[in-house]
């Protein structure tokens, strides 16, 4: 049975009157047809006829379930407008089987020309893509699979613009994904840069949602989309082949004069550019988390950081950037034409926060500002460390650290791991496991601490973006008590399940003494990676880098173990433990990495950003990354949980001094209430 894909449009609901479309709401359930925005996400909702509902629920996250009584249905949530740079995940429920026609994909259009396009994932009965007079452009890998590319035809059907004659663009997922319980990550430059090798054009992007449809059948889904977690390189898509979600993946350029942005937004759907001697290099959509946003390119010149979409409640928080091997600190440059001063946008002042459209200066691509730059290299320095107990190798073969890490055990699996690991000599390794199968499993708790740290991924491994913090409290206070009781030492770091960040869960984990850390590098284990595919991320870590994996049914991950041990001997990098004051990789002794390491991905801010409504004069306090080097002198400033030197040359203010940031005094006892202030030894 063919599963029509028929104007499941904006243009198709304007046929609706104007109090069916929803406005946003913590909860809601849709039954005619509707388009709007809902706990920051776009969303929309049509049917021809029949029973679909759709329900509306926090973050990202939407319900549906219909009937045979409905011929044909389609909603999700997502993005408007939408991009071609965009690397997008999910997880949820798709409730269908093979006899039922519906699917489940990445979906949206554009103009100039106009396009409806699909990623598809998962689907019944019906393949989408096997559309009669359609056209094959072959197949191409991305995110762990095959995507098989086809180009159909629309005559006079309706669109967004109205009834129009169309393409429709297909990528199907080869091995597509299974039934019920469902995840993924799709990076989507992938499958536009591929279109457009084969001259298949992408225009000005309308919406993109996650989207389930339903054609003369019956089903649910459960699913909640987010902007993935996984850093790419963001240039426009272009004419060249795609390639594998590994290459853009990286959260540090690794090529001369490549830049990092680290920036987040308040409102979420900030637009920021990177532009360099002028031109536009990278674009990048903003979530309200910090992100390491990566330009792997050779543009040289002045280096700017634009905010372009300001509206509402949108403002744009830049923290720094990483190039030529030195952090520029946004509050350290010389101008800020987005900050709001003095009663109006651009009215003097330095700071890392852009109410308004404008530009931040970064001074040039070869400037060095702090004396000590590496020509270029943004990667991180090497260790002098010696390996200490539970060291893989001694300080003469190890130039660097790195953290091996496994999520979600102890699990029937962990004994096969915990040899594997010892016999590749892949130690120390550090855990982070679930509370439920501590309690579970709690036997081979003993066979985890013989190759490493045990530290928290919080109880039962529930989405927390949406939740409160007394029950982000309670999940982590159990899996703490749950590992305690199995016999490890108290945790310092807390995994956050599906590396969701927000101030909430950062305000619990300081609670408890927890560092948040997620990762640098994704393996892919979890969404099907096979073992030289796990074994080319690990490939790709740096000193001081973290590296996500599982303890599980993922069983390529046992066999990349060796691969994994054998390349990072090769390259000096050793496994190392993490450090809680800092979330890097360094020596099991205890020892750090280089002085200037690359900042980890998994560095959060819980400081709010001024939000547009209250904009004045007076900076506010600034939002700082939380990865940071100890100085392991008398007195550090406590920076809302991460500790500083103390600037001693510096009158006021952030300053740079030996090579690493540093506070004075009085700017560290000026962060007020739940900040922090100087401590001493």
């Amino acid at each position: 049975m063919k599963l029509t894909t028929i104007g499941k449009s904006v243009a198709t609901a304007l046929t609706c009157a104007a109090a069916l479309y929803a406005t946003s709401a913590s909860a809601q359930t849709l039954t005619a047809n509707s388009t709007g925005t809902n706990n920051g996400f776009y969303y929309t909702f049509w049917k021809d006829s029949g029973d679909a509902s759709m329900g509306l629920q926090a973050a990202g996250r939407y319900t549906s379930q219909w009937t045979n009584s409905t011929n044909n249905w389609v909603g999700g949530k997502g993005w408007n407008p939408g991009n071609s740079t965009r690397v997008i995940s999910y997880s949820g429920n798709f409730g269908v089987d093979n006899s039922q026609n519906s699917y489940l994909a990445f979906y949206g259009w554009t103009r100039s020309p106009l396009i409806e396009y699909y990623v598809i994932e998962s689907y019944g009965s019906y393949n989408p893509a096997s559309c009669s007079g359609g056209t094959d452009y072959g197949s191409f890998q991305s995110d762990g699979a095959t995507y098989n590319v086809r180009r159909c035809l629309r005559t006079q059907q309706p669109s967004i613009d109205g009834t129009q004659t169309f393409y429709q663009y297909f990528s199907v997922r080869n091995p597509k994904k299974g039934f019920g319980a469902i995840s993924g990550t799709i990076t989507f430059a992938n499958h536009a840069n591929f279109w457009a090798s084969k001259g298949l054009a992408l225009g000005n992007h309308d919406y993109q949602v996650l989207a389930t449809e339903g054609y003369q059948s019956r089903g649910s889904s459960d699913i909640t989309v987010s902007q993935g977690t996984v850093t790419t390189s963001s240039t426009p898509a272009s004419s060249t082949p795609a390639v594998s979600s590994s290459s853009v993946a990286s959260s540090t350029p690794s090529v001369s004069g490549g830049v990092t942005v680290r920036a987040r937004g308040v409102a979420g759907g900030e637009h920021i550019n990177l532009r360099i001697g002028g031109a536009t290099v990278a674009s990048w959509d903003l979530t309200t988390s910090f992100q390491d946003l990566t330009y792997a390119g050779t543009a040289a010149g002045d280096i700017q950081v634009q905010f372009d979409n300001d509206g509402g409640s949108r403002d744009v928080v830049v923290d720094y950037i990483r190039v030529n091997g030195e952090t520029r600190q946004a509050e350290d440059m010389t101008y800020n034409t987005g900050y709001y001063a003095n009663g109006s946008c651009g009215g003097g002042g330095n700071s890392e926060l852009m109410h308004c459209n404008g530009v931040i200066g970064f001074g040039f691509t070869y400037d060095c500002f702090s004396g000590s730059c590496s020509g270029g290299s943004t990667g991180g320095g090497t260790s002098s460390s010696g390996g200490g107990a539970g060291s893989s190798s001694s300080a003469n073969n190890c130039s660097g650290y790195v953290g091996i890490t496994f999520d979600d055990g102890p699990t029937a699996n962990t004994p096969t791991l915990v040899n594997l690991l010892k016999q590749n000599n892949l130690t120390p390794v550090t855990w982070f496991n679930q509370g439920n199968n501590v309690v579970a499993n709690a036997n081979f708790m003993a066979q985890q601490l013989s190759v490493g740290e045990v530290h928290n991924h919080s109880y039962s491994h529930p989405q927390m973006g949406s939740m409160s913090y007394q029950q982000i409290y309670d999940e982590l206070n159990r899996a703490n008590q749950a590992i305690q009781n199995a016999g490890a030492p108290k945790p310092t770091l807390f995994r956050p399940p599906y590396g969701t960040v927000n101030s909430t869960i950062q305000q619990a984990a300081q609670a408890l003494g927890l560092r948040v850390i997620t990762w640098d590098v994704d393996s892919q284990d979890w969404n099907g990676a096979t073992a030289s595919a796990i074994a080319s991320a690990a490939n790709r870590l740096q000193n001081g880098q973290v590296i996500l994996m599982h303890d599980g049914s993922y069983t390529n991950t046992n066999a990349a173990i060796a691969q994994i041990a054998s390349s990072l001997r090769a390259k000096g990098l050793c496994p190392g433990r993490i450090d809680a004051s800092t979330g890097r990789a360094v020596a099991p002794s205890g020892g750090t990495a280089s002085s200037t390491p690359a900042v980890s991905s998994s560095s959060r801010s819980s400081t709010p950003a001024v939000s547009s409504s209250s904009r004045s004069s007076t900076p506010a306090s600034s939002s700082r990354a939380s990865s940071s080097i100890a100085t392991g002198g008398a007195c550090q400033c406590n920076w809302w949980g991460t500790r500083y030197p103390i600037c001693t040359a510096t009158a006021s203010g952030w300053g740079w001094e030996n090579n690493r940031n540093c506070i004075t005094t009085s700017t560290c006892n000026s962060q007020g209430t739940g900040g922090g202030g100087v401590v001493c030894n």
